[in-house]
């Protein structure tokens, strides 16, 4: 989070094996505290949950994050590789968001916490267009965050979290602004990690042969998060 170059990425072939290939924010330059001058700390500052998706009509890799709840960073490259440059900053945070790239190239960012917004982007990506409020957090919880946003058979799914209740939502709707309805993907999953906590804040991989995959953290202790994936049936 709070670490210059910051957003690592990395790839594999078999979503076990996994190689660092890059980092999306080169330096966290707009504040000497990430430079820790003068006896400055950013400790849990920094870099929130981000996204990456690439954009198949201009060629360019995207990652939008919110860094420090400040501001939203819009960052470009022609590989996942880099180098990657900062193309623009929105005035508002995107917290814990998806992003996703419509048929018709138009492109939308699931955001926010408890109170889960949808934004449209400007055609080029780099400044908000719109938003509005989707959905809040499902009756008896709160804090719904993590969110990831798809699209399957014209359906649109919203994905995120309750960690406090050791539960993954699945959202769907018809259109992109909803109404959306929510079904419990995964509840108290045991760990594959020796003594992790329930997976959360994932993401949902389809492989090439259908087959798809809920990806996430689990937090040993506590203390530190590592990834892991579970196979999800029909």
């Amino acid at each position: 989070m709070h670490y210059s170059p910051g957003a690592p990425i990395l790839k594999s072939f078999d979503l076990v094996n996994w190689k660092l290939i890059g980092h999306s924010v080169p330096t966290l330059s707009w504040s000497t505290k990430y430079d820790m001058a003068s006896g400055q700390t950013a400790y849990i500052k920094g870099t929130w949950a981000s996204t990456m998706r690439y954009r198949n009509s201009n060629g360019l890799w995207y990652w939008i994050g919110c860094i420090e709840f400040g501001k939203t960073y819009v960052y470009t490259a022609t590989s996942p590789a880099g180098p990657w440059t900062l193309r623009s900053t929105i005035n508002k945070c995107y917290y814990d968001c998806g992003l996703h790239i419509d048929d018709d190239d138009s492109m939308y960012v699931v955001y926010g916490n408890d109170i889960i917004y949808m934004a449209q982007l400007t055609r080029d990506g780099f400044q908000e267009a719109k938003s509005q409020r989707i959905f809040s957090s499902p009756p008896g919880t709160s804090s719904v965050e993590g969110n990831r946003l798809y699209k399957r058979n014209g359906v649109y799914y919203v994905l995120d979290d309750y960690p406090r209740g050791q539960r993954t939502y699945i959202w769907k709707a018809s259109s992109v602004w909803g109404l959306y309805t929510s079904k419990v993907l995964q509840s108290g999953i045991a760990s594959p990690v020796s003594g992790g906590g329930t997976p959360h804040q994932g993401s949902l991989v389809e492989t090439p042969n259908g087959s798809w995959y809920f990806m996430s953290l689990v937090i040993p202790c506590r203390t530190y998060a590592s990834p892991c994936a579970h196979h999800l049936g029909h």
